[in-house]
């Protein structure tokens, strides 16, 4: 029992001279303050009792002090801390109260909406014409106050390293090597950043003819070939409001009109802003930023954004006016990138059998940022020519051009970089590994000179259960022509074998041109809504659209293809292909079986006039999606071609997205017409998603599709023709429910209608959607602080039932890249 209380009291003893003690005094009349909070960055940390005092535990080295009717301290941590605070005069006590209060100051939300009001007004887009450079650097460092620091700790680190003896150290083969890959790369950046590149960039823009993108030259360290998807990176606010000023944000931070003084002799605006988090334990002065608005023009004219953490990042964004209108004149970033720890000393204090612990020193790493723009040329008459080709052009990489446009001279230790870095990237191959990562945007695995597809790795349906395959294509590194692909899939309900081959042959390096020849020996989905120019993304949002779908037709298909990017907005392709297709359900179609011949011809469309797009040798790249989206197909069947079938299909889609006052909102609008002689799956089926057998616990689970419904039964309603409708709005505002995440909540609602002219033709069990389908419902993104979502849909209208569980359903979404 003695052994236990003594211990309790060592405890006890150890926690409370672990802490940090703090008496607080009015430094007029030497009392104690009572209720003054102290706080470490944005964190309260206590407040102090009635004799002024207060414990606490911190990593900071600083702590601010606030307290009603007191001048706020800003105060270096000690073990034992006693701080004196000066009263405040009536005059600054009112503007201290206006300061702290927890809502946004009217008058800066009236200036902010005057700002959103003539943002297009004052924005360069106003004008008829325009064309300016830009000189951009990115750098990844330690902080730069910190260098010398770093430096000589590398040194002396590098002296003890040489004196311990590498016999006494047992590492793995593979331990072995990434020590060796890590201590190269700390003595690389000894002397030199830890990653440089340099970019000098020309933009053109034109009512008429749209925007251009010019790279002019760059260089990153590391790599002797660009890395053609990073090209388009914009840390910047370049064309791009920040976020804190866009409507739908207002309500994630407080806003104060805090001064008005003159800047470069125009009056200004100030407004400080800050997030809203938790506003018990939120510092009252602890703003995020600042936003200068000119009084004239009401255009930004300044940007500046401190993180919520001591020395996390800031960013600072100036504009200035030309001939009347607002251009980005430079930006200043620095963003953490996490930290490098190094092990110093061991601990002392270890239990028996424990493993060793030690000391470490930290050297934050950051992201560094400036980007300049000159030669600003307004309302010059522009050239057609200069528009051509895709949004985003490469006109030189080796570097040689970038002196000319330097708007400050490379230092010793970033000059040092490209040496030191290009030696180390290529020592360790590491320019294969990342590009292999830049693939995974495409929805590749890249291994030296084949991309497997991740779409063919696994899908589940109901005709074919559990489906296991794989996906190759040889891709430039094989032949800057000739591209051979292959796929093969087994399903294990229906035990067969599916397979694909094809070649297709690049005819241009300037843009997509490309002829294809394949051949298909696989199943598919009856009626389903052509996919043809889809995106990878869009694609794999429709991997699951058959989970309780069992209506399928097998496809032996041998084509030929040519697709053509007729410009940056518009894409064609026109494919002809022959055809032996055979239901593998119960159907007969006008008592001619359920197998047929068939020949036909598709031409298909895809317009999106705001995508930015750059070339490169893996083919075209979207390096921003713009909206509306528009795309369309027309199929037609020849009977006279050695085919059975003589019939016509056209479909299209339309999806527009936009953002306003109420969130982001997603429209589409979709439909079909189907005539002639065809086959059931020559038509369209409305894409059911749920199990028709509802009394299954799995039947109603789905996961999101582009055109799907929740509710409606799989392979159940077919159509000739149909229209369809679907919305969802993102509800423009954020919580938190558990963690660090943000949620969010995304309402839906959607319906189709259609018809079918001979429906006695097709002889199978099926129904026709001759009424309006409508369901409606909401997802819960990043449901509970994870990255999933989840989803509830409802029916609605002429197809509700009085069973509830005929009308609900549920979907499950990974968010995976938030």
């Amino acid at each position: 029992m003695t052994k236990l209380l003594f211990s309790l009291f060592l405890f006890s003893t150890t926690l409370f001279f672990g802490q940090i003690q703090l008496k607080i005094i009015n430094k007029s009349n030497k009392q104690p303050i009572h209720n003054a909070a102290v706080y470490c960055d944005d964190e309260l940390l206590g407040k102090t009792d009635f004799n002024g005092s207060l414990s606490f535990k911190t990593k900071c080295k600083k702590v601010e002090i606030l307290a009603s009717n007191f001048q706020d301290v800003l105060a270096d941590v000690r073990k034992s801390m006693e701080i004196s605070m000066q009263p405040l005069s009536e005059k600054m006590d009112n503007i201290d109260k206006i300061v702290i209060n927890d809502k946004s100051d009217p008058r800066a939300l009236r200036i902010l909406d005057e700002l959103n009001k003539r943002a297009k007004e004052n924005s360069p887009k106003s004008l008829d014409s325009y064309n300016f450079k830009s000189y951009t650097k990115f750098s990844i460092d330690v902080d730069k106050d910190s260098i010398d620091t770093y430096k000589n700790f590398l040194a002396v680190r590098k002296d003890s390293l040489s004196k311990v003896d590498k016999k006494d150290l047992k590492q793995t083969e593979k331990d072995k090597k990434d020590s060796l890959t890590t201590e190269d790369f700390i003595s690389a950046t000894e002397e030199s950043q830890m990653f440089l590149w340099e970019k000098a960039t020309e933009y053109k823009y034109s009512k008429s003819f749209g925007e251009k993108t010019n790279i002019i030259d760059n260089r990153m360290s590391g790599f002797k070939n660009p890395i053609y998807e990073a090209l388009a990176i914009n840390i910047s606010n370049l064309d791009r409001v920040p976020r804190q000023l866009r409507p739908e944000n207002r309500k994630l931070f407080n806003f104060y009109l805090s001064d008005t003084l003159q800047l470069d002799g125009r009056k200004t605006y100030v407004i400080k802003f800050k997030e809203i988090t938790d506003k018990k334990k939120q510092n009252p002065r602890k703003f995020n930023g600042k936003i200068y608005v000119d009084s004239q023009t009401y255009a930004l004219k300044k940007f500046e954004s401190v993180n919520k953490k001591q020395n996390e990042g800031n960013i600072v964004s100036v504009w200035k006016p030309i001939d009347g209108k607002w251009f980005l004149d430079y930006e200043d970033i620095k963003l953490k990138m996490g930290s490098q720890s190094f092990d110093t000393s061991k601990k002392d204090s270890l239990k028996p059998g424990e493993k060793a612990k030690y000391n470490k020193k930290k050297f934050g790493n950051y992201l560094y940022v400036k980007n300049h723009f000159f030669d600003f040329d307004l309302n010059k008459e522009q050239k057609a020519s200069e528009f051509k080709g895709y949004s985003l052009e490469m006109k030189n990489s080796d570097g040689s051009l970038l002196d000319k446009y330097r708007t400050d001279s490379l230092s010793t230790r970033e000059s040092a970089t490209y040496t030191k870095i290009d030696s180390f990237v290529q020592k360790h191959d590491f320019e294969k590994k990342l590009n292999t990562l830049t693939q995974l945007l495409r929805g590749n695995i890249r291994y030296k000179m084949i991309d497997f597809d991740i779409t063919k790795l696994f899908s589940y349906d109901k005709y074919q259960g559990v489906r296991l395959g794989a996906g190759l294509k040889l891709n430039e590194k094989f032949s800057k022509t000739f591209s051979p692909d292959g796929y093969f899939g087994y399903g294990f309900k229906d035990h067969t074998w599916k397979y694909g081959l094809g070649l297709d042959v690049k005819l241009s390096d300037k843009r997509t041109s490309v002829f294809r020849i394949d051949y298909v020996d696989d199943v598919f989905a009856a009626g389903r809504f052509n996919n043809n120019m889809w995106d990878m993304m869009m694609k794999v949002s429709d991997i699951n659209l058959d989970l309780h779908n069992g209506t399928f037709y097998k496809n032996q298909k041998w084509g030929a293809s040519f697709l053509y990017d007729i410009s940056n907005s518009l894409s064609m392709k026109i494919a002809v292909n022959k055809e032996k297709q055979q239901a593998l359900f119960d159907y007969q179609y006008k008592n001619l079986g359920n197998s047929f011949d068939n020949t036909s011809a598709t031409l298909s469309l895809k317009f999106s006039p705001n995508d930015k797009n750059i070339m490169t040798p893996s083919g075209k790249y979207t390096y921003e999606k713009g909206y509306p989206q528009i795309f369309m197909n027309y199929e037609k069947g020849f009977e006279n071609l050695g085919g059975d079938l003589d019939y016509n299909r056209l479909d299209a889609l339309i999806i527009h997205q936009f953002r306003s006052k109420l969130g982001y909102t997603n429209i589409k609008l979709f439909g079909g017409i189907s005539s002639g002689n065809a086959p059931i799956w020559k038509n369209f089926e409305i894409a059911g998603q749920s199990d028709a057998n509802v009394d299954k616990w799995y039947s109603n689970i789905t996961t999101p599709s582009n055109l799907g419904f929740t509710t409606m039964p799989s392979g159940t309603f077919f159509v000739d023709k149909f229209v369809a409708f679907k919305v969802s709005q993102s509800l423009p505002f954020r919580f938190k429910f558990l963690g660090d995440r943000y949620s969010s909540i995304e309402l839906e609602y959607q319906s189709a209608i259609g018809n079918m002219k001979n429906r006695t033709d097709h002889q199978f069990q099926f129904q026709v959607l001759d009424h309006y389908y409508q369901e409606a419902g909401f997802i819960w993104n990043r449901f509970l602080g994870t990255s999933l979502g989840v989803g509830f849909s409802y029916r609605l209208g002429y197809y509700q039932t009085s069973q509830f569980k005929d009308n609900f359903g549920i979907k499950f979404r990974l968010n995976l890249l938030n």
